[in-house]
C-alpha cells in the first residue's frame, strides 16, 4: 500500500480541530467519586466485584453505583450475574422449577436456531460473521421489493423471482393478533409468553381490537410476572413496538422510580430491568420522528450513563447511538429544545465518557460503535474528532484492554474512507499495520482486516475516490495465498468485503479476486476457510463459483460448511440453485445450523414455494429441535399461507411447548415488515466480545442478541 502519514502528523493536524470542539457539555451530573470496588452490579471481568443480587430483580440492589477502577483480564470463571442462590427464570419466592431453561445453574441451554456458533476458538471468524452479517444481507434479497423487478446478481445478470407473498392486514388483524393475544391469555413456559409478545409487538401497523385489549393492557400483566426472564423481555418488547407513548414507561424504570417500581410490581428496579430499559429507549428513539421524544430520551439516557452501573452505562451508550439528535441545521426553529443536545454534543458526550480512564471498560467498549453510527451523515470536522480518539485508543502504545481496542478497531472500519483525506490515509496505514505487520492479540489483527476491506471500499476524497482499492486488494490476495488457518480465512473474508461494494464503485468485482478465492476454496481441507471463501464468494456474487458451491454443499458431511455454502448461494443470487437447496433444508431438520442458512438463501432468492411443505414437517414433528429448527425456517420464508395453521398450531395444547414457543417465533418473522430482525441494528458492528449478560449471554441465551 501506497506510503501515508504517521500517528504523530495526522495527530498534529488535528490538534486545532481537537481544541476547537472541546466545547463543555451541558446538563452531565458530577461524577461520583473512584470506588475500589462494586461498581459492576454484576460481579463483572476485572474491573468490579459482587456487592449483592442487583440483577435479581426482588428488589435488593443496595450495592453502591458508580465507575470502578480497571484491572487485570478475569483468567478463570466468569461469575453469574444474578447473586447466588436467585433463580432468574424462577417464580419470585418460589423454588425454580425444573422444565425452566437456563434455572440458575451452568447446565447451557440447548443449542437452537437463535444461538451463536459454538467454536472451539474464540477467535474464529464465524463469531465476527453471527453478529455482523445482516449488514452484508441487507442490499441482497429482494425481501423489500413485492414486485418481481429483480436484482443484482454478479456479472449484470438481473434473477427473475415470483412477486412475494406478504401478510395482508386482515390475516394479522382477524387471525394472527388474536391467536397471539389466547397463546398469551393461557401463558406457559417462559419462552413461549416472551417469543408471543415479541411476535405481537411486531404487529405495528395493526389496529387493536378494544374487546381483546391492546399492547399496553397485554404488557403491562407480563411487566409484573415473578418470571424475571418474562418481566424483562416485557420491558424490551415496548422498545420492539415502538410506540412514543412507552417512553415515560421506560424513564420511570430506568430511573428506578416509584412509577417505575409500580410498573414492575416489584420495591427496587434491578440492574437487568434498567438496562433492558434503556435498550428500549434506543428502539423508539431509532424509529421515531418526533423531536420531543428524541429530546427525552437523550436526557434520560445521559443522565443514567454518568451515574449508573456498568451494565446500564453500556446499554445506555447503546441506546443513544441509536438516537441520533439534529445536526445543527436540523433544529431550526424549535427554539430552545435541543439547545446543548445536538449531535455535536452527542457525539462530544461519547468521546467524554470513553477518554474517561475512570469508568469500566466493560463500558467504554460499547462506546465506539455508538460513535460510529452516529456518525454517518455527520460534519467531517465531527468524524475527524471521533477518529483521531479512536486512533490513540488502538494504537502502538495504547494502554487499552483488548476488547476497548477491538471496539475502536470495528468502529475505524465504519468511519474511515478510502484516502484523499490526511486522516483517512491514517486511519488506511493504522489498520493495515495492525492486520499484517504487528504483534496485537489476534483477535485484534482479525478484526482489523475487515476494518481495513471496509475503509477501502468505502468513496473517498478527490480525484480518486477509491484510490486504495488496489493496493488493498494486491494486499490481501499475496496473504490469502500464503497464510494458513484463521489467518487465510478472515483475509477472504476481508477481500469479500472489499469487493461487494464494487457496484457502488461503477464497476464489477475483480476477476483476480474471484479466481484467488476459488483456488484456494478448491483445496482446502479447512472447515473453517471454506465457510470463510463461502461467504466471500457470496459477497462477490461470483456466478463462476457457483457449480463447486452446490457440488461442496451437498457433498459436505460438515455442518459448519454446508450451512454457510447454502447462504453463499443465496447471497449469490442465482435461481438455478433453489432445487439444490431445498433438498438441503429437506435433508436438514435435525441440523438447526443447516436448516437456517438455507432457509436465509431461500429468502433471498425470494423463493416461498417450500413454505407449505416446511408447515408440514413442523406440524408432524414431536421432537423439539425439528420444531424449532423447521419453525424457524417457515419465518424466514415469509411464506403467509400457513399462517392460519402456525395460529391454530400455537394454540393446540396437545403440541410441546418449545415448538409452540418457535412457531410464535415464525408467526412475528412473517408478520414482521422488517426484513431482517429488529436486533440486527443493534447487532452490527457491536463489541460482542465482553462480559454483558444483557447484551450477550452464551450459557443462558438470554441477552438482547440471543432472542431469535
Amino acid at each position: 500500500m501506497k506510503t501515508l502519514r504517521s500517528i504523530s502528523l495526522a495527530a498534529a493536524a488535528l490538534l486545532p480541530l481537537a481544541l476547537c470542539a472541546t466545547a463543555q457539555v451541558t446538563g452531565k451530573p458530577d461524577k461520583p467519586p473512584k470506588e475500589e470496588g462494586g461498581g459492576g452490579g454484576y460481579g463483572g471481568p476485572g474491573d468490579t466485584a459482587p456487592n449483592g443480587p442487583s440483577g435479581s430483580g426482588t428488589g435488593d440492589d443496595t450495592g453502591p453505583k458508580g465507575p470502578a477502577p480497571a484491572g487485570p483480564q478475569p483468567t478463570g470463571p466468569q461469575p453469574t450475574p444474578y447473586a447466588d442462590g436467585v433463580n432468574p427464570f424462577g417464580t419470585r419466592g418460589g423454588p425454580a422449577g425444573a422444565d425452566q431453561p437456563g434455572s440458575g445453574n451452568d447446565t447451557p441451554a440447548p443449542i437452537t436456531p437463535a444461538s451463536r456458533p459454538r467454536l472451539e476458538s474464540p477467535n474464529s471468524w464465524k463469531l465476527w460473521w453471527h453478529y455482523n452479517r445482516w449488514a452484508f444481507l441487507d442490499d441482497v434479497p429482494s425481501l423489500a421489493n413485492s414486485g418481481g423487478g429483480g436484482f443484482y446478481i454478479g456479472r449484470g445478470e438481473k434473477a427473475q423471482v415470483s412477486p412475494l407473498l406478504r401478510a395482508s392486514r386482515a390475516q394479522m388483524q382477524d387471525i394472527v393478533q388474536p391467536a397471539l393475544l389466547q397463546a398469551l391469555a393461557t401463558g406457559g413456559r417462559p419462552e413461549l409468553e416472551i417469543y408471543a409478545l415479541q411476535a405481537l409487538a411486531k404487529l405495528r401497523s395493526v389496529v387493536p381490537d378494544p374487546e381483546l385489549g391492546g399492547f399496553a393492557d397485554i404488557v403491562h400483566r407480563f411487566l409484573k410476572s415473578g418470571n424475571q426472564e418474562v418481566a424483562e423481555k416485557a420491558i424490551l418488547s415496548l422498545g420492539v413496538r415502538g410506540e412514543v407513548r412507552f417512553v415515560p414507561w421506560l424513564v420511570s424504570i430506568l430511573e428506578d422510580s416509584p412509577e417505575g417500581r409500580s410498573l414492575i410490581g416489584r420495591q427496587r428496579v434491578g440492574l437487568r430491568f434498567r438496562a433492558f430499559a434503556a435498550y428500549g429507549l434506543g428502539l423508539i428513539g431509532e424509529r421515531t420522528s418526533s423531536a420531543e421524544t428524541r429530546v427525552a430520551i437523550y436526557d434520560a439516557l445521559v443522565q443514567a450513563l454518568w451515574l449508573d452501573r456498568v451494565e446500564v452505562q453500556a446499554a445506555c451508550l447503546t441506546a443513544l447511538g441509536l438516537t441520533p439528535m439534529p445536526i445543527a441545521d436540523e433544529y431550526v426553529g424549535q427554539g430552545e429544545l435541543f439547545a446543548g443536545k445536538t449531535r455535536v454534543d452527542q457525539v462530544l458526550e461519547l468521546i467524554s465518557f470513553f477518554d474517561d480512564a475512570e469508568q469500566s471498560y466493560v463500558a467504554r467498549s460499547q462506546a465506539p460503535s455508538a460513535l460510529a453510527r452516529l456518525l454517518v451523515d455527520a460534519p467531517d470536522s465531527l468524524r475527524g474528532r471521533a477518529i483521531y480518539t479512536l486512533l490513540v485508543a488502538s494504537g502502538q502504545h495504547s494502554k487499552e484492554l483488548r476488547e476497548v481496542q477491538n471496539a475502536a478497531v470495528m468502529a475505524l472500519g465504519s468511519l474511515g474512507r478510502s484516502g484523499g483525506d490526511p486522516i483517512d490515509d491514517q486511519v488506511l496505514a493504522h489498520l493495515e499495520r495492525i492486520a499484517y505487520k504487528s504483534s496485537a492479540d489476534r483477535s485484534t489483527r482479525f478484526l482489523a482486516m475487515t476494518a481495513l476491506a471496509e475503509v477501502a471500499s468505502r468513496r473517498g476524497m478527490g480525484d480518486e475516490p477509491f484510490g486504495a482499492v488496489e493496493p488493498t486488494r494486491k494486499l490481501f490476495t499475496q496473504n490469502l495465498a500464503r497464510s494458513r488457518g484463521e489467518t487465510q480465512a478472515w483475509t477472504a473474508l476481508g477481500l469479500g468485503i472489499l469487493e461487494r461494494n464494487a457496484p457502488d464503485r461503477g464497476e464489477l468485482p475483480a476477476p483476480s479476486s474471484g479466481q484467488a478465492l476459488r483456488k484456494v476454496f478448491e483445496k482446502t481441507r479447512s472447515s473453517e476457510v471454506a465457510g470463510a471463501i463461502a461467504i466471500a464468494l457470496g459477497m462477490l456474487r461470483d456466478l463462476e463459483s457457483e457449480q463447486m458451491l452446490r457440488e461442496r454443499m451437498i457433498d459436505s458431511g460438515e455442518e459448519f460448511v454446508r450451512g454457510y455454502t447454502a447462504l453463499a448461494l443465496g447471497m449469490i443470487g442465482s435461481p438455478a440453485s433453489v432445487t439444490d437447496l431445498q433438498r438441503v433444508l429437506k435433508e436438514s431438520t435435525m441440523k438447526p445450523f443447516v436448516i437456517e442458512n438455507a432457509a436465509i438463501a431461500l429468502a433471498l432468492l425470494g423463493d416461498q414455494g417450500i413454505g407449505s411443505w416446511l408447515f408440514e414437517i413442523l406440524d408432524g414433528s414431536s421432537s423439539p429441535k425439528i420444531q424449532a429448527s423447521v419453525a424457524s425456517a417457515v419465518g424466514w420464508i415469509k411464506d403467509p399461507r400457513p399462517v392460519a395453521e402456525l395460529c391454530s398450531r400455537l394454540l393446540d395444547p396437545r403440541k410441546n411447548e418449545t415448538g409452540r414457543a418457535w412457531t410464535a417465533v415464525a408467526i412475528g418473522r412473517i408478520c414482521d415488515e422488517d426484513p431482517w430482525p429488529w436486533n440486527s441494528r443493534v447487532s452490527a458492528g457491536s463489541q460482542y466480545d465482553v462480559w454483558l449478560p444483557t447484551l450477550v449471554e452464551p450459557q443462558l441465551q438470554n441477552g438482547l442478541l440471543d432472542l431469535p
